[in-house]
């Protein structure tokens, strides 16, 4: 492969990492209402990100730009050397590159991408993919490279997610030798980068939570999928094994938001492979968060901030009710 675009290379002057764009409260199309349904700060690192490198381009084929921490704060990183990060970043370009060569592709992806659980697919695939070719540079050239230093526990639930991605997507590419983006059939779901030995298909949505409240206005639809689940849970204090556990079985999820008179009102269905796998989750879960168990969803009318829960079959659902 080569790059089809130009390329620039800054590094920081700073003795710091490289600040990325804010995320104003949101973690990617989990807004403020759904980390206060899970409990997660939304503060946390909002008003600036730092990474030890950041590749941007334009959709449109526009320069590519690589921006590094200077060798002095990489010098203070046990898991990555210099040469390892300058090669994880070029291979960011390359595969921007090779997106973007097509016209329309760049449009067709942002089309199908709607999903927290697909935006973690994307970038466990892309991050993954580097990491994998830049292990393999390493091996023949030298450097230092640990990407199993990224699988740790770690209360600040960003920095959990994050680094799950990045290990999760690592382990797919070097399991599935891949060294460069697939064309076509692409990860839509980080069940399937955290199973790539099973036949996983995650097309639509579970059906949509019937509330029967009056003045309902709903807002918006997302999937969470299963890795941001299981980390979630490790993020709470939950062991990586049973975090593992609790998530596994994990077949389809969908979070809905909605407006309700003065309350903001969250719904989280999620479905399961067998009710066995469904009450692993349910005993992690019952650990975690504190709930009112109902019959159905009827009862609900949500005169004050609580959380529900139900099951049916193979399914759980959940209604969070906030001012």
């Amino acid at each position: 492969m080569q790059l089809r675009q130009n390329l620039s290379m800054c590094i920081e002057r700073f003795q710091g990492g490289v600040d990325t764009t804010p995320n104003g409260g949101r973690f990617a199309r989990v807004d403020e209402a759904g980390l206060t349904f899970f409990e997660l700060d939304a503060t946390i690192n909002s008003r600036q990100r730092s990474s030890l490198g950041h590749t941007t381009f334009s959709p449109s084929g526009g320069p590519i730009e690589i921006y590094l921490a200077n060798e002095t704060v990489v010098e203070n990183v046990t898991w990555i050397s210099y040469e390892g990060l300058v090669t994880h970043e070029l291979s960011d370009a390359i595969e921007a590159s090779e997106a973007t060569a097509v016209d329309g592709s760049s449009n067709e992806r942002a089309a199908t991408i709607r999903t927290t659980d697909a935006i973690l697919a994307r970038e466990a695939v892309a991050n993954g993919i580097s990491l994998y070719v830049s292990d393999l540079y390493i091996e023949q050239y030298g450097g230092h490279l640990n990407v199993s230093a990224l699988n740790t526990d770690d209360r600040n639930w960003k920095r959990q997610v994050v680094q799950s991605v990045y290990y999760s997507g690592y382990r797919y590419s070097k399991q599935t030798d891949q060294r460069a983006t697939p064309e076509s059939d692409r990860p839509n779901s980080t069940a399937q980068i955290l199973h790539p030995d099973e036949s996983i298909h995650v097309h639509g949505y579970p059906l949509r939570p019937n509330l029967s409240m009056n003045s309902l206005d709903h807002i918006q639809t997302d999937r969470i999928g299963e890795l941001f689940l299981r980390e979630t849970f490790r993020s709470k204090g939950v062991s990586s094994d049973r975090a593992t556990t609790a998530a596994d079985g994990w077949t389809n999820d969908r979070m809905d938001y909605f407006r309700a008179n003065d309350s903001t009102i969250v719904t989280w269905r999620v479905t399961w492979e067998n009710t066995d796998e469904m009450t692993e989750f349910l005993e992690t879960y019952n650990e975690v968060y504190d709930y009112e168990r109902v019959d159905s969803l009827r009862s609900i009318t949500c005169g004050k901030p609580s959380r529900y829960l139900t099951t049916s079959e193979k399914t759980v659902t959940v209604v969070s009710c906030s001012d």
